[in-house]
């Protein structure tokens, strides 16, 4: 029985805005790795990146908790995600592909389908789609689990914002599965934290700007890029003027290994970010504008 993949997944575009109408339906964020799954029926499980690649090996524990499931012959869509009891957390050592051990922190959470019984089902409404997935797997486990469908999408945002989840995901009850985002039929929305923080170094790449060194609370969390070629242009000339030494007590090999001007003289700039890992650095930095009036966080 041949049930072919798509060449990617569908995928949400990125919106600030929260789509409202019957039409329309949300799901929460997970924040984890996009994963499709292909059961054939009789125990035989495949586990797929987002880029299609194999990850049994990667996953293994998913793999034994997809093996008992008699669903029939499908393709699932879904996140495997690291819930730590509170809110999911994307922690690359546990979710990257370089992960050395089994853990039974993973879970895999589901969120669509694309054949049912060995039938191409993409073309159906995705309500239609949804509703198949929830009737075969009806049971919520504690790490494998249909997520749900909500009706009112600004609801479900304060709900998220409350507890510090990442984001939503809105989508047109009606909408097909259409591969990659040529579409404007799913809309993802995310929290983001906005500071204030210093630049206290300039990181070079074969001898030209290329990102912001920072410093917040007195601690590093990270490196910034997003320059256009008027401010590296700047900063070429300001790390010249006013060199200086590293101001953290001590720096990581690899920073050590990183062609890096510190600076003399420190100035703030504006950044947003999807949080702060476990290790105090700023997990994917935008760069917003030099200066900044952002209050500082608790």
């Amino acid at each position: 029985m041949s049930m072919s993949l798509p060449s990617v997944p569908m995928a949400p575009v990125t919106s600030p805005d929260i789509p409202v109408g019957t039409e329309w339906g949300y799901q929460i964020k997970w924040d984890g790795v996009r994963t499709l799954v292909r059961l054939d029926g009789n125990g035989g499980v495949e586990i797929f990146s987002k880029r299609m690649e194999p990850r049994n090996d990667t996953f293994p524990e998913i793999v034994e908790l997809l093996k008992p499931l008699k669903i029939g012959a499908c393709v699932l869509d879904g996140e495997i995600a690291y819930f730590d009891g509170t809110r999911p957390k994307f922690l690359r050592d546990r979710l990257g592909v370089r992960k050395r051990s089994n853990d039974d922190s993973l879970i895999f959470v589901m969120f669509d389908l694309l054949y049912d019984d060995g039938r191409d089902i993409r073309p159906l409404p995705f309500i239609d789609r949804f509703e198949r997935l929830a009737a075969k797997l009806p049971n919520k486990e504690p790490r494998l689990f249909v997520t749900d469908l909500f009706y009112d999408g600004h609801a479900l945002w304060e709900w998220l914002n409350e507890r510090e989840w990442e984001g939503m995901i809105s989508k047109r009850l009606d909408s097909p599965y259409i591969e990659g985002k040529k579409h404007k039929d799913w809309f993802k929305k995310r929290k983001e934290i906005r500071i204030v923080a210093d630049v206290v170094g300039i990181k070079r790449k074969e001898g030209r700007v290329s990102s912001l060194v920072l410093r917040y609370k007195d601690r590093y969390i990270g490196h910034v890029s997003g320059l256009d070629n008027a401010s590296k242009k700047m900063l070429q000339q300001f790390m010249q003027d006013y060199p200086g030494e590293c101001p953290f007590p001590s720096i990581s090999s690899s920073m050590q290994k990183s062609d890096i001007v510190w600076l003399g003289v420190h100035f703030p700039c504006s950044v947003s970010a999807l949080e702060f890992t476990e290790s105090g650095l700023l997990r994917q930095p935008k760069l917003i504008g030099f200066g900044g009036v952002y209050e500082p966080m608790g």
